[in-house]
């Protein structure tokens, strides 16, 4: 059912990527490989119903919204979430928290402390507020971009 994202993924990953885009980062598929190749952790659900990309604190990734330097600031050895993606079609089914038991595993395992992620708060996304309130993630705090006109809502979770 969870397996790693394989190339032959890679269609599916940017098809729901895309119909996500106003909380997430557009992609093509350059963009995507240089993420992958970043990660640690780049697991799918069910031939990429679902996806989730993950990686270390210190990781060389530079980043226009400065996620990790703002996680930074506040936590010390976590694992960071760049992005989970359920398709609209495989919701309710149970993929997000099977994504996340799964990292969490696999960043506790490691020696990481924390779990760390963001959630837009403009455009507001209050299906993934509640779904990391529910998974025990705790508020870090809010952080407002107008240069991309987005705020953030910063979580993390101890493992």
């Amino acid at each position: 059912m969870i397996g790693d994202i394989q190339p032959r993924h890679y269609p599916q990953i940017l098809k729901i990527n895309r119909e996500f885009e106003h909380w997430l980062s557009v992609w093509d598929e350059a963009r995507m490989r240089w993420v992958l190749e970043r990660s640690d952790y780049a697991r799918q659900i069910e031939d990429a119903q679902a996806f989730l990309i993950g990686y270390p604190y210190d990781v060389d990734y530079p980043e226009p919204h400065k996620n990790l330097a703002y996680l930074s600031e506040r936590l010390d050895n976590y694992f960071y979430v760049d992005r989970i993606v359920i398709d609209s079609a495989a919701q309710g089914k149970g993929y997000g928290r099977i994504l996340y038991e799964d990292i969490c595993d696999y960043a506790r395992t490691r020696g990481y402390e924390y779990l760390a992620c963001e959630v837009n708060t403009k455009p507001n996304n209050p299906g993934s507020h509640a779904f990391h309130l529910k998974m025990g993630f705790e508020v870090l705090g809010d952080k407002d971009y107008p240069q991309f006109d987005v705020a953030l809502r910063y979580y993390a979770k101890k493992l």
